[in-house]
């Protein structure tokens, strides 16, 4: 697991094409926090469309700082990653995104990365990849293996800065069963099968309890999951009653 924290993270975009896209990617890169990103030699320069397009993150347009080479938006760049669907001589320096985040990066005393990503009509020219450390390539559908500029950017941030991140799920804080109240389960479970003759096969009552209280113990139960093992205990016992009532 790495500890990349957004301001160490810088995006390039080489030579982009589509308006829309980089507004696509003000938004996503808005999302996880990341505020430097820079654009090199830009086919198309941030426009109304690509307002649209941030919409929540129209100010990470302002944002963006500009070169004509990519050494250059590499200044100050400890470890940089191109992204690429190429093969090549390096194929050692090739690696997805979960190899990048837990392996490449655990090895590194990581000041600043830089994720850069080519045009959408060709990607990353040799001379650029080769320019950088490593090189990333996502998995996909070899059918339609090419995902959209900002899809790209979105996927990356995430595997790097927003799959470890803490959120609020929205639900209730885990309630763990505590030993007291697993003894009680066992307890009641023990009674319900005496009651019932278990075990029938070549076993004792004693050594089938050992067993279960190593399930309990070892399944991590909330409180919930116990009770509800309970009230299905309890249910059996009162339908129990009422039949033999009833006869």
């Amino acid at each position: 697991m790495n500890l990349l924290k957004p301001d160490q993270v810088r995006v390039i975009l080489v030579e982009t094409m589509g308006e829309a896209n980089i507004g696509a990617v003000a938004r996503s890169l808005a999302c996880f926090g990341v505020t430097d990103w820079w654009l090199v030699r830009p086919q198309r320069r941030p426009s109304q469309q690509s307002q649209n397009w941030a919409t929540h993150a129209a100010a990470w347009l302002d944002r963006i700082q500009y070169a004509e080479t990519l050494p250059e938006a590499l200044v100050g760049i400890d470890l940089s990653v191109a992204l690429t669907g190429k093969s090549g001589k390096r194929r050692h320096r090739l690696v997805t995104p979960a190899g990048l985040s837990d392996t490449v990066i655990p090895r590194f005393q990581l000041g600043r990365l830089a994720l850069v990503f080519g045009n959408e009509e060709s990607g990353l020219d040799n001379a650029d990849i080769a320019i950088c450390h490593w090189r990333v390539k996502i998995p996909t559908d070899p059918v339609h293996s090419s995902l959209n500029l900002a899809h790209a950017v979105t996927l990356m941030l995430y595997e790097l800065l927003g799959r470890y991140r803490d959120t609020d799920l929205g639900s209730k804080p885990n309630r763990w069963a505590e030993p007291k109240l697993l003894q009680g389960a066992l307890g009641e479970i023990s009674r319900y099968l005496s009651d019932h003759g278990y075990p029938s096969h070549d076993a004792t009552l004693d050594e089938e309890l050992r067993k279960i209280n190593d399930i309990l113990h070892r399944s991590r139960l909330e409180v919930f999951e116990v009770n509800f093992l309970l009230g299905i205990i309890r249910h059996l016992r009162n339908y129990e009653r009422i039949n033999q009532q009833g006869e």
